[in-house]
């Protein structure tokens, strides 16, 4: 059958507005984007969000996995079983380039099922949404104005779950908490804000009456503070930076109600993803679908199939901002939410994942053939 042509991109979209927390301040998204042709026109697309301070990866170390490897990975993941066989035997690889991968795998799953005609859900056996998925309103850390700009916005989109990224100031952080609560359930993002439990537990204490949850309030992995944090304000402990692999959910200690925050980037792609959930599911843990803040509708899509898959188990859907955030996709339709908060594509998409190119997406493939990897000789 031949390996695929591989074309590799990455472009910067502006953001509408510029998106802080306590670890980086974005006014751009961050990319990998694949694409795939096989010999008999069939496209495969996928997209990874490489971010430093989640799994140490950048643009460039992504970029330069894919160009180096791409192609040896083509040639022994042919299908959906050698792909899982590929994954787990190289593991230690994947962990260190997941959001590469992920644009890989993402692309090869798109170009499977439109070789068979059926969506990626289809290939997977993995079940598809049959009711429209409330997404919820993330606030970031910035400037009062930013914030209640933000909050009008969202109020205006009938919004009313929220994830609000926590400041450090404990006054400021605790009516925002108190403002968002009236509007529906709130959890809060610190973003491994604090050095220890005990810093923790007092930053918090406003936000403790008004918000049932609290991500990542210390230093990632640190599993006694992270149970301390919960036993002192009752809050679920969502786990993020703290949760890079599998084997970071077996590690987590009794003591505490952990809920697992799924990405497909950082996991390195939708298998994984999928493996991930079903951990979960079994340890009793609870899931919220997450996303990389820049991501585009490829990632959304499969932001979708995940959601779809945590079934009873999803506590929160962050995806599918779409140009809500950014000035412009990179494929159609634009996978994004509506007027009342909610997004409703999962079963209609076609093919693949069921979305083409925009224009400045193939322009920016187009410049790039000349540099694809080719196969071996």
């Amino acid at each position: 059958m031949g390996i695929p042509e591989i074309r590799l991109a990455s472009l910067a979209i502006p953001f509408r507005h510029a998106f802080a927390h306590t670890s980086a301040v974005r006014a751009q998204a961050a990319n990998v984007l694949v694409r795939l042709e096989s010999a008999c026109g069939a496209v495969g697309l996928g997209e990874g969000c490489p971010r430093p301070y989640v799994t140490g990866e950048t643009v460039a170390t992504a970029l330069d996995f894919l160009g180096r490897r791409a192609a040896a990975i083509l040639q022994q993941a042919v299908d959906i079983e050698s792909l899982r066989q590929w994954l787990h035997a190289n593991a230690v690889e994947v962990d260190l380039h997941p959001s590469a991968v992920c644009a890989l795998e993402m692309a090869m799953l798109d170009l499977f099922a439109r070789r068979a005609g059926v969506t990626v859900e289809d290939v997977l056996g993995s079940p598809k949404l049959t009711n429209p998925l409330s997404v919820t309103a993330v606030y970031g850390s910035a400037s009062f104005f930013a914030f209640n700009l933000q909050r009008w916005r969202f109020g205006w989109a009938g919004m009313g779950e929220a994830k609000v990224k926590l400041t450090g100031n404990p006054r400021r952080d605790g009516a925002r908490a108190r403002s968002l609560a009236r509007r529906g359930r709130v959890r809060l993002d610190a973003n491994n804000l604090w050095p220890d439990a005990r810093a923790a537990i007092v930053g918090l204490g406003p936000t403790v009456p008004h918000a049932w949850a609290v991500e990542e309030p210390v230093a990632r992995r640190d599993w006694p503070g992270l149970v301390a944090v919960a036993q002192a304000t009752g809050f679920a402990i969502v786990l993020d930076e703290s949760f890079a692999t599998v084997a970071d959910l077996a590690a987590a200690p009794e003591g505490a109600r952990w809920v697992a925050n799924i990405r497909v980037s950082k996991l390195g792609g939708v298998l994984r993803t999928l493996d991930a959930i079903d951990v979960a599911r079994r340890k009793g843990f609870g899931v919220i679908v997450g996303a990389q803040v820049g991501e585009t509708s490829l990632l959304a899509r499969a932001g979708l199939l995940a959601a779809a898959a945590a079934g009873e188990t999803l506590g929160g859907f962050e995806g599918a901002y779409g140009t809500h955030l950014l000035r412009h996709d990179v494929v159609r339709p634009s996978v994004t939410f509506d007027g009342g908060g909610r997004v409703a594509l999962g079963a209609g998409f076609s093919s693949g994942w069921g979305l083409e190119p925009e224009p400045r997406l193939s322009r920016a493939f187009a410049c790039a053939a000349a540099h694809s990897p080719r196969p071996p000789r």
